[in-house]
Formats: structure tokens, C-alpha cells, sequence
């Protein structure tokens, strides 16, 4: 008899596992804030779900795409039929602009374990354009800033873009011109006809295969508002970039082969003196490979002049570079700055050389 009862019981737990179910069902699975102010600071949406199931709901985890957005879940198992709420909220403050977020919310339904919410809306800025565009340009024209920096390009590399944020201040619609754009420099404006209290913006690529040079370097351009050209002030655009080689495809046979730098000293003393001077360096090639020197860069062109007998070295060989200080060409009385020797060796491709003087 005790046989048969476990038995039908084993029968009966197992036919109540078989068919037990858990499900999790959302009222709604998106919600649009609207328009939100910034200085208001946080908004909390809330997706009601039920336990659809006839088993416990246990929500596992929910996690959002970005630290802007913090979601909430219960930690205790639901009932059948039991209600929760998962609860969103979005930190909208520092965050102008539209945004769509995602939240993913994970639970025991075995057919629908990750669920994706969703919330959207358009955060408007607590400041005002002219703290925003601080940079007045004349013709109506504003922008955040007159410099942009695209940091390390490398030749072969996908080109680099960066964006200048532009605002239209006047009252009649805006195109943008530009002069003295060098010619590996790129620019688009987005859109190409700027409303009346609109932004827009100014897309500035590097093409870096154009550039020609090697090290950090500089370059400049000037934004017009068609039409409004006389009325342009502080209008020039500086850009910035560092310009390096890319050894990243070398083999390791290929830097086992490759050139190498050797400078006879990293230090250039002029000592105090009221005359020009002169110093050398020697620079060898000890490597396997021909080295090209691709730069002799100073910081201080004006004062120090710069000059190499020969740029391509093969293995072996060796030669000089010549630095000759001009102390009626600088107003400061003591100096330190750098002298950057830039070659093809993948190991040591820029080498720095201290550069001392006074007078």
C-alpha cells in the first residue's frame, strides 16, 4: 500500500512540474517622457507586469544601456496573478538633447526570459544659447568653441572627423562658407541650410593620407556666413593633430629587421652666451633596414633653426643634425624646450631631445 502511494504521488508532483508555468506579461513595454527641463533633474517612468503564470515570477535582474538611465525590480518572487513594477528613471540633468534608452529585464519565464523596455523623450537645456555658444563670430553666427583636436592620425588609418556645434542667432535662414581650408582637411555642414534659432553642425574630417607630415601639427581655417562676410570677426578655426606611423601590421620578423634610431645625446646645453651658437647631434642607424629621419621638429622655430646632412641612413651609417640657437630672436632669458626626432623605427619612432639655453 505505502508502494502505491508513492508512487501516485511521485505521479502527481511530477504532472504539477510538467505542467507548471511561469509567465511575465507588461501593460506596456515603452514609455515617452515628452518634452522634459532640464532643471527639473530625474523623471521615473513605471511598467506594470503581472504573473501570467501559474507558477512564481522572479524577476533576476534589470539592467539599462547607459549610467544615465536607473532601473528598479522586485526582489521577492510574485504569485500567480501578483502584479510588479519595474521602475525607470532617467537623469536628465547635463543630458540636453532627444534620447532613447533601453532596458533589459530578465526573469524565470522560460519562453521569455529578457524582455526590452524602452523609454524616449527630448531633454531641454536649463542653459541659455549664449552660455551654451559662447563664441560670438558675427553674421549671426555662434559656436562652442574655436578649436578642435583629433588627437593621434595615423596614414592608412580610416579618416578622423570631428564636430564644431554651430547656432544660428539671427532671424533669416543660414549658409556657411569656408576659406583657407588646407587641402587635407575636409568640411560638410549638416544641415547645409541653418534655420532661424537653430544649431547645426560642422563636420571637420582629417583625410589623413593627404597631410604629408609627420608629429604634432596645426592648422586653421575661416567660417563665413554667406552673405555676411564683412561682418566676420574671430573666425578662424584652429585644428590640432598628432600624426603618427602605423607599425601595428609589422610582422615579428619584419621589427626584428627593422631600423633603428641611435642619437649620440638627449640633452642640448647653449650655456649663456650673447652670440649665436651651434651644437650637433649624431644620429646611426644600428638596425637592419634603411631609417628614414621623417621630422627634425622644434618647439621654438623662430629661435632655434634646424638642420640634418642626410635623411635616409642604411645600417650602419650615420649622420648629423645641426642646431643653431639665435638669442636675439627670443625675449625670454632662460630656456627649455624640446627638439622631437621622428624616424621609421617602429620601436623608438620619436625621440626627444632636451634643449637648453639662456642668455
Amino acid at each position: 500500500m505505502r508502494k502505491i502511494l508513492t508512487l501516485l504521488f511521485i505521479l502527481f508532483t511530477s504532472h504539477t512540474i510538467l505542467w507548471a508555468d511561469t509567465k511575465i506579461k507588461f501593460t506596456t513595454t515603452t514609455h515617452d517622457f515628452g518634452t522634459i527641463q532640464e532643471k527639473d533633474g530625474d523623471v521615473t517612468a513605471k511598467f506594470e507586469f503581472t504573473n501570467a503564470g501559474d507558477s512564481p515570477l522572479l524577476i533576476t535582474r534589470a539592467t539599462a544601456t547607459c549610467g544615465c538611465t536607473t532601473p528598479e525590480h522586485p526582489k521577492k518572487p510574485l504569485r500567480p496573478g501578483e502584479k510588479g513594477e519595474i521602475i525607470v528613471t532617467y537623469h536628465a540633468k547635463g543630458r540636453p538633447g532627444p534620447f532613447d534608452k533601453s532596458i533589459m529585464v530578465y526573469s524565470n519565464d522560460a519562453k521569455n526570459e529578457k524582455v526590452l523596455l524602452t523609454i524616449t523623450g527630448n531633454v531641454i537645456s536649463s542653459t541659455s544659447v549664449r552660455e551654451t555658444f559662447t563664441e560670438e563670430l558675427g553674421g549671426g553666427l555662434r559656436v562652442k568653441t574655436l578649436s578642435l583636436n583629433f588627437f593621434d592620425v595615423y596614414p592608412g588609418r580610416n579618416n578622423r572627423t570631428r564636430t564644431l556645434a554651430v547656432y544660428n542667432e539671427g532671424d533669416t535662414p543660414m549658409t556657411l562658407t569656408y576659406r583657407n581650408v588646407p587641402n587635407h582637411i575636409h568640411i560638410d555642414c549638416d544641415p547645409a541650410v541653418i534655420e532661424p534659432k537653430q544649431q547645426g553642425r560642422v563636420l571637420v574630417t582629417f583625410e589623413t593620407e593627404k597631410a604629408k607630415d609627420w608629429g604634432p601639427r596645426t592648422d586653421a581655417f575661416e567660417i563665413f556666413v554667406k552673405g555676411q562676410e564683412t561682418r566676420m570677426k574671430n573666425n578662424r578655426i584652429t585644428l590640432l593633430a598628432d600624426i603618427w606611423e602605423d607599425f601595428s601590421k609589422l610582422t615579428k620578423a619584419q621589427r626584428q629587421n627593422a631600423p633603428e634610431i641611435e642619437v649620440s645625446n638627449t640633452i642640448l646645453d647653449f650655456e649663456k652666451g650673447s652670440g649665436s651658437r651651434t651644437r650637433e647631434l649624431t644620429v646611426r642607424n644600428t638596425g637592419k633596414e634603411t631609417l628614414q629621419i621623417r621630422k627634425v621638429q622644434n618647439d621654438d622655430t623662430e629661435a632655434f633653426q634646424t638642420s640634418i646632412e642626410k635623411t635616409a641612413l642604411k645600417p650602419g651609417e650615420a649622420t648629423k643634425i645641426r642646431v643653431t640657437f639665435n638669442p636675439a630672436k627670443t625675449n625670454k632669458r632662460s630656456i627649455n624646450q624640446h627638439l622631437t626626432i621622428i624616424s621609421n623605427d617602429p620601436s623608438n619612432s620619436r625621440v626627444i631631445v632636451n634643449v637648453q639655453a639662456g642668455k
